[in-house]
């Protein structure tokens, strides 16, 4: 089984020792992160970076960060196909604009909405674990067999 630690839209311009202490609370023996977009500063980046990361740039991100992460991407972890971006424009119809940027793929990790999202289209699980800040979740996917994902609110 494979643990992905899920986060999205921390807005933070740098690794706070609260941040710290959280991410490594939560993601303790993770394989790897996935940060859906929005961290904001590289220096998010470079912190998370201490884990496997695979991120992707939000529409907040500063251009130093835009410069060394894709917009969208397509992760394989144990044979499941994982879509990464980070969503624009209304919160509502998101899951749609989301759904409809990629084919094939298992899941779609997401963010920029800021509400906290479980639940399935058709075949595909829709991702999105909230925002570090405003709604205080991260998530957790787990691949094997099947692919699951599950909120965490940050207490």
């Amino acid at each position: 089984m494979i643990r992905i630690g899920v986060i999205s839209d921390t807005h933070l311009s740098k690794p706070a020792d609260d941040f710290k202490a959280t991410v490594g609370r939560l993601f303790s023996g993770v394989d790897m992160i996935i940060h859906a977009g929005d961290m904001t500063s590289k220096l998010i980046y470079d912190y998370l970076s201490n884990w496997d990361l695979r991120a992707v740039a939000g529409n907040m991100d500063d251009y130093d960060l835009r410069a060394i992460v894709p917009e969208k991407r397509i992760e394989e972890v144990s044979g499941k196909r994982i879509g990464i971006i980070h969503g624009r424009g209304s919160p509502f119809g998101l899951e749609r604009v989301v759904f409809g940027e990629f084919s094939g793929v298992d899941a779609i990790v997401f963010g920029h909405s800021h509400i906290p999202l479980n639940t399935m289209r058709g075949h595909v699980l829709l991702c999105n674990p909230g925002s570090y800040r405003n709604s205080k979740t991260v998530g957790m996917l787990e691949v094997g067999d099947e692919i699951t994902f599950r909120l965490i609110e940050i207490g």
